[in-house]
């Protein structure tokens, strides 16, 4: 009887201790920046955090930050909390509940100082597909294809 409740205790610590988070999903955000008459230093990519309207976009934690390879970004961030979201129309859906465009930030050196503009896109611009690469979690790519820029 003792060993019994020992190893239910032992089995309620290990699960409350190295649990898993189901509905973790991720996001792959791949795109080029086509034509600017500015020197792109980084590109700023919303969080899920801002994403859900959680953080307003002046918010630190609203954008993570990439640079680009020869015009090209590719970064993947992951959900900041569980979700039932593993279809892209319930995905897309309840994202434009909460902005109406896609939203990112750029920055680029102006006259030798740097500055910072907003992006807006439409939903419809942005290619979103579902990749299953077989790891943890839901992988959605936000494919923003090429983005014209001028500043």
């Amino acid at each position: 009887m003792k060993q019994l409740l020992i190893m239910t205790l032992f089995f309620l610590a290990s699960q409350f201790t190295y649990g898993q988070a189901c509905g973790i999903y991720r996001i792959e955000f791949v795109g080029n920046i086509a034509f600017t008459n500015r020197e792109i230093v980084k590109v700023y990519l919303p969080t899920t955090m801002f994403l859900h309207g959680v953080e307003n976009e002046n918010a630190e934690r609203a954008f993570i930050d990439t640079t680009l390879t020869n015009s090209l970004f590719k970064v993947e961030i992951v959900s900041h909390l569980t979700t039932p979201y593993t279809d892209i129309t319930q995905l897309l859906s309840f994202y434009k509940q909460q902005s109406d465009k896609f939203k990112m930030k750029i920055s680029y050196i102006e006259n030798g100082s740097l500055k910072e503009s907003n992006i807006e896109i439409e939903w419809d611009k942005i290619e979103v597909s579902v990749i299953d690469d077989g790891k943890f979690g839901t992988l959605f790519r936000f494919a923003l294809k090429d983005i014209s820029i001028s500043i």
